[in-house]
């Protein structure tokens, strides 16, 4: 029994050390915080069963062993809300971990070394279990989620065939039940470090792919994102791209210094990420120029989104430059047929955009007759 605890001592040592690394990594990741918490109280559970009956004299070693074993619990049913994005339920957390403490000290001291007391003890462990199956069950689940699931009812039905287990194998019960937790804490551990491990890929993967100073798709994720909704849009009908390019960006570096430059991109970026709708994708694809890919969209409503950004950007003011200064940008705008490759229609857009900056800047050019909003124009408000 001695060895079996030592196994679970260091499985538990390495996997607080893993799970450590990546919340040091990342301090976002708050159910990280919590699933290490886990395995140090598992850890402790280990530690209390082997050590506590030597200091103390039963049923209060039982219950500190017991202790360990439901806060480990109640951490991991908080760690699965968090990481799911759910709310924590912290009231029914806070009185599943109070009843279960009452109920094991009170059958602990009433019926101390009995089977009554065991069984009281598993069964708490197991409704334990079962409350963080209920949280799971209510957030937002993937596929993969399922084995998550799986994982958590195997650790609760370990924990409610206990008094069976014991009923009908009483030599070798208690051994049973260890190297059940100990596989059950196996295949916990190495879910929760893949977990975590996913995350950190995907967000590392997401950080290569954006712009830092703008929040958009850098020309890389931008290309990726693209290919990715063409390949999986259901729709027949057009979507459009946009090229924009912000008028004398060099003049602006050179005049007001590259802080001032950056912050142009950054407040452009902020009015792209406002007006796009979900589904769209924005991009810096270059120094000063950006794209945008609107999802069901044809020419027209695309010209009239170019134009209200062209308008919301002129009008946009900068008090850490000059609060009177204003700056432009140009827009390209074409429709991209389902049937035809980005690439072509990233060409089309590019000589609207040159077309405008031709035909004085600070304005929308779209490409074709039937893609012109003739008629329709629009004006900054006047300063002040």
């Amino acid at each position: 029994m001695t060895y079996i605890h030592a196994v679970n001592i260091g499985l538990a040592a390495a996997v607080i050390c893993g799970i450590a690394a990546e919340y040091l990594y990342d301090r976002s990741l708050k159910a990280a915080f919590w699933w290490m918490l886990t395995f140090v109280a598992l850890m402790l559970h280990s530690v209390a069963s082997v050590a506590a009956p030597l200091v103390f004299t039963e049923p209060v070693s039982g219950f500190i062993a017991f202790a360990f074993s439901i806060m480990a619990i109640s951490c991991l049913n908080v760690g699965i809300a968090q990481y799911f994005g759910s709310r924590v339920p912290w009231r029914l957390i806070d009185v599943v971990l109070v009843i279960a403490v009452v109920v094991n000290f009170v059958a602990g001291m009433t019926f101390p070394q009995s089977m009554v007391a065991s069984s009281t003890a598993a069964l708490l462990l197991a409704g334990a279990q079962a409350s963080g199956i209920a949280i799971l069950l209510g957030t937002k689940r993937g596929r993969r989620d399922r084995v998550f699931a799986t994982i958590l009812v195997l650790s609760t039905l370990n924990f409610a065939s206990r008094p069976f287990i014991e009923a009908f194998a009483p030599q070798g019960g208690a051994i049973a039940m260890h190297v059940n937790n100990t596989l059950v804490m196996i295949a916990l551990a190495n879910l929760l470090m893949l977990r975590l491990a996913t995350r950190l890929l995907k967000d590392m993967k997401g950080q290569s792919e954006t712009d830092s100073l703008s929040g958009l798709f850098n020309r890389h994720g931008f290309q990726v994102a693209v290919n990715g909704a063409r390949k999986l849009s259901q729709s027949v009908n057009p979507a459009s791209l946009i090229i924009c390019d912000l008028d004398h960006f060099k003049s602006i570096n050179d005049e007001h210094g590259h802080y001032a430059g950056d912050r142009v991109i950054a407040a452009f970026g902020r009015l792209v990420r406002a007006g796009a709708r979900d589904g769209d994708i924005c991009g810096r694809v270059g120094g000063e120029e950006f794209c945008v890919y609107l999802h069901n969209s044809d020419a027209r409503s695309a010209r009239l989104f170019a134009e209200w950004l062209r308008v919301a950007f002129s009008s946009t003011s900068y008090p850490e430059i000059d609060g009177n200064t204003r700056f432009t940008a140009s827009f390209g705008v074409t429709q991209v047929d389902s049937d035809e490759s980005i690439e072509a229609a990233y060409m089309r857009a590019d000589k609207a955009l040159y077309r405008a900056k031709r035909e004085g800047r600070n304005c929308v050019r779209s490409v074709g007759e039937a893609a012109e909003l003739s008629g329709i124009s629009f004006s900054p408000r006047p300063a002040g």
